[in-house]
């Protein structure tokens, strides 16, 4: 369904409407007046451009003055939401009720709990807060940890892929795992083989976007009997180290308290907090 097809949304004070390559200079206007936090919204516009058929995207506009105030954008099942100050939770509500099949929105915390109160198609059936980190420095990480990651290649598939078989939420299928060893940057500690087992693969992060200049790392795993020995520090550090060499901001979100450690440990410090919130169908939608 092509984004033009979408009835706009409206509220009191914002009107939302698909937007199209002709927005471009309204997008970028936002991007400028906040650059941190629009910047997951803005990588993936970077990426796939604002006509593409990959994703749907829609801006919330100030009546008055047709400044662009927020972006809504719709990933498979999923919709990323960024505004200024949460103000345009209600107009995008609109026209999230008229969005079939969605799991959960993503995006500031403002704006998802003003979201959170205003959608009617669908029930609110939890909410996850993430930490949203920068790295303004070189990680600090002691070089023989850090000599212990290096960048993966397309000969590490297999075992790659049996690695994140084994990371529950965070699995991802084969296909995936090649998709970003062909076009992304992912970073690996390897364990030598041992009179027990062959080497092996044990952790793992990777850059889930990376535009002009800053990239988000995710996919951040390690083998639970791995675990306590620095192995997802030692990726995470040279990998946000390969992106400063070329210039890029490296980013992060987490949620999970033991992670943050490692995280400012290496001296990520937070930007700001976004929320997931996970979306029912109400029964009209059945």
């Amino acid at each position: 369904m092509n984004a033009s097809a979408s009835p706009p949304g409206r509220s009191a004070d914002r009107i939302v409407r698909p937007l199209t390559p002709e927005d471009l200079p309204a997008f970028q206007a936002l991007c400028t007046r906040d650059p941190l936090r629009f910047l997951p919204v803005r990588l993936n516009i970077e990426r796939d451009g604002l006509d593409s058929p990959d994703i749907r995207c829609w801006g919330a506009f100030a009546p008055e003055s047709a400044t662009l105030q927020g972006v809504l954008i719709r990933f498979g099942n999923t919709l990323m939401a960024t505004d200024i100050d949460g103000s345009c939770g209600a107009a995008f509500a609109s026209v999230v009720d008229n969005e079939f099949g969605l799991a959960g929105i993503r995006g500031t915390l403002e704006v998802v709990k003003a979201l959170q109160n205003a959608v009617r198609a669908y029930a609110p059936s939890g909410m996850e807060i993430s930490h949203y980190l920068r790295l303004s420095h070189p990680p600090r990480c002691a070089p023989a940890r850090l000599s212990r990651a290096r960048r993966a290649h397309l000969a590490d598939l297999d075992r790659l892929a049996a690695l994140y078989a084994q990371a529950g939420e965070m699995y991802r299928n084969r296909a995936n795992v090649e998709a970003k060893l062909r076009s992304e940057r992912v970073f690996v500690v390897e364990e030598p083989a041992s009179l027990l087992r062959p080497a092996r693969i044990v952790s793992c992060a990777l850059t889930n976007i990376e535009g002009r200049d800053a990239g988000i790392i995710g996919g951040v795993f390690t083998l639970p009997e791995a675990r306590g020995k620095g192995y997802a520090g030692a990726c995470t550090a040279a990998l946000a180290l390969d992106l400063q060499r070329d210039g890029k901001l490296p980013c992060l979100f987490y949620e999970n308290p033991i992670a943050g450690v490692v995280y400012r440990h290496l001296g990520f410090e937070e930007i700001g907090q976004w929320g997931l919130l996970y979306l029912t169908p109400r029964r009209r939608f059945a």
